[in-house]
């Protein structure tokens, strides 16, 4: 227990990520500050978990907390009310704190620090508060990060934060108040670009802490990570995983990519170990420096291409030591795998099959309409488009085809009552946007054994979305998002063990197959397929992008992720998340060949 004299105070920062000043007072040594970002929300036990790490070193009757508000907003027309937000943001702290602080501890209190704005920040007596020598924690309240670390950064508030957090004080924050805890923090999307961008270059917006200006997190925020938040809820494994490519490119070590979902946290001391995770799910960590990835910049627009990039997921009872980027749970400490090649996924087809992602993967219909004019084409010779589903969703394919060039006639079919007749088909399209009614279909064995028929059976195929996945090892029936919302929802539910609810797919491929990777939040799913079965490769497929197997070999129409679980650990942590360590992701772009 850290000794100090006086009442123990938490200072929390309402919606602002307060940013320290580069100087601090000297006093707790550096490898005792402690940070725990949460990944969004104000779930009770995130709370409760703040205020049990600034508790754990309180000397005075109390433990007293101040919120920083400054991510809220700074326009004057809202002032009023961001101010009785953010109080009763402070008052739902102070209760989290209450609830689980024991004797000799008699509660808890919680300040606002009125930093709205930069003149609020530039004015000392509104960092009283966080000044005090008895802070025993400083919470930072989500919004906008940026707009937070353009009111705090070079400021008498950032001053007294960095100072309190150098005596003791536990540094906390959710959302917008985790990213300012990392030095270099993300900031956002370029533009309109999106999760589904997250492997383009130059899609984060990004404000790197060693460029010397304002643009920045916490001067005494983290050098060895890179903190995201809302991680698998929103779909930013690919953003997370091309900013610390970026990083590497400026430093001869890059940070540590460290995502943090909604409504879980985790601790930081010393910033060289991340344990204690909390809350509802686990803490995504990733890798470039310990297997040696590699990586560029392929196609227009550019997309990473990157080997072997180490990651894994952080649970409960697990920590991570980011000086030697060792994983250990329970104690024990699991070893880092080696890079060993993996072998191409394999197929039954006897010519070309090409797997697409959904949403009409163009180039792979391209690579179908050319397996398929093969030896030239009459006006009778066909390409036939099959629907697992609403016959309507064949009409973006028949546009497809024929504007890869095919001049054949493009016939359509829908799987029903009544099997298509694919007699003398020079190309076949077996496509479904619905995985609820492939996976009941995969149940008929008069429906699996059609698509199997279809894939041995025909020289230029090419299968979409939910029927690609039922080629794979595993088929995941879950249903897709219906809104934005209810894609954050299934994001999330995506990391939890028996979400997948996998069924046996058709093994024509030998991997588990992914499809709408970056547009259905679909990463949890690689690690589902992984931990499911180790030894079988999981692969994701961007909407729009395919993976065509031909004789030549295997190649890629857009970004493409293999994850590679061999030499893997995995587990069910107590709170139901898919706990994995060592699994190496492998990151194509357009054009490329699918090879290790």
């Amino acid at each position: 227990m850290r000794l100090r004299l006086g009442t123990v105070r938490l200072i929390i920062a309402a919606g602002t990520t307060a940013a320290l000043a580069l100087t601090g007072v000297a006093g707790a040594a550096e490898d005792d500050r402690v940070m725990t970002p949460i990944g969004g929300g104000y779930e009770t036990p995130t709370l409760e978990a703040f205020a049990i790490a600034a508790a754990d070193g309180a000397s005075g009757p109390t433990v007293d907390l101040v919120v920083v508000p400054a991510a809220y907003g700074d326009a004057p027309a809202d002032r009023a009310e961001n101010l009785e937000l953010a109080q009763e943001r402070t008052d739902q702290v102070e209760a989290a704190c209450d609830a689980v602080v024991a004797a000799p501890l008699t509660g808890c209190t919680a300040t606002l620090a009125v930093l709205l704005n930069r003149a609020d920040a530039l004015d000392p007596a509104n960092s009283t508060a966080l000044a005090d020598p008895g802070t025993d924690g400083i919470f930072v309240l989500g919004g906008d990060q940026g707009l937070a670390m353009s009111i705090l950064a070079d400021s008498p508030a950032e001053a007294a934060m960095h100072a309190a957090s150098d005596r003791g004080a536990v540094v906390g924050g959710t959302s917008a108040g985790a990213a300012v805890e990392s030095l270099s923090m993300i900031n956002g999307y370029v533009g309109d670009l999106g999760p589904e961008d997250g492997l383009r270059q130059g899609s984060t917006l990004m404000w790197w802490g060693d460029d010397g200006d304002a643009e920045r997190g916490l001067a005494f925020g983290s050098t060895a990570t890179i903190y995201d938040q809302h991680f698998y809820q929103r779909g930013r494994f690919g953003r997370t995983i091309s900013t610390i490519a970026t990083a590497d490119e400026r430093a001869a070590t890059s940070p540590v990519g460290v995502g943090i979902d909604y409504g879980t946290g985790v601790r930081s001391t010393g910033d060289h170990t991340l344990s204690d995770v909390f809350g509802q799910g686990s803490v995504a960590l990733v890798d470039l420096e310990t297997l040696g990835a590699t990586h560029e910049w392929v196609g227009d627009p550019a997309v990473l291409s990157a080997r072997g990039i180490l990651t894994h997921l952080l649970t409960t009872g697990s920590s991570y030591d980011l000086v030697s980027r060792t994983y250990s749970r329970g104690g024990t400490l699991l070893p880092n795998p080696t890079v060993s090649p993996w072998t191409t996924p394999a197929d039954d087809n006897p010519g070309t099959l090409v797997l697409g992602g959904g949403d009409v993967p163009v180039a792979g219909v391209g690579d179908v309409v050319a397996a398929a004019s093969q030896g030239g084409v009459a006006k009778k010779d066909r390409i036939v488009v099959v629907v697992v589903g609403a016959k309507k969703a064949a009409s973006a394919y028949v546009k497809a085809v024929k504007a890869a060039g095919w001049t054949g006639s493009v016939a359509t079919a829908a799987y029903g009552t009544k099997v298509p007749d694919l007699t003398g088909a020079r190309g076949v399209l077996v496509v479904a946007p619905d995985p609820v009614v492939v996976g009941s279909r995969l149940s008929e064995p008069a429906f699996r054994s059609w698509l199997t028929e279809v894939v041995t059976g025909h020289p230029a195929v090419l299968t979409d979305g939910a029927v690609t996945a039922a080629l794979g090892e595993w088929y995941s029936p879950k249903r897709r998002s219906t809104s934005s919302g209810d894609r954050e929802d299934l994001g999330i539910a995506s990391f939890q063990a028996g979400d997948a609810a996998f069924q046996p797919g058709l093994g024509l491929v030998d991997a588990t197959l992914v499809p709408w990777l970056n547009t259905e939040f679909g990463w949890g799913r690689l690690y589902a397929g992984v931990s499911a079965t180790p030894e079988t490769l999981a692969v994701g497929v961007n909407a729009g992008s395919s993976v065509t197997l031909a004789e030549t070999g295997a190649a890629t129409g857009g970004s493409v992720v293999v994850a590679d679980g061999r030499a893997g650990t995995y587990w069910t942590a107590e709170n139901g998340a898919i706990g994995a360590s060592g699994v190496v992701l492998d990151v194509f772009g357009p054009g490329e060949q699918l090879t290790p």
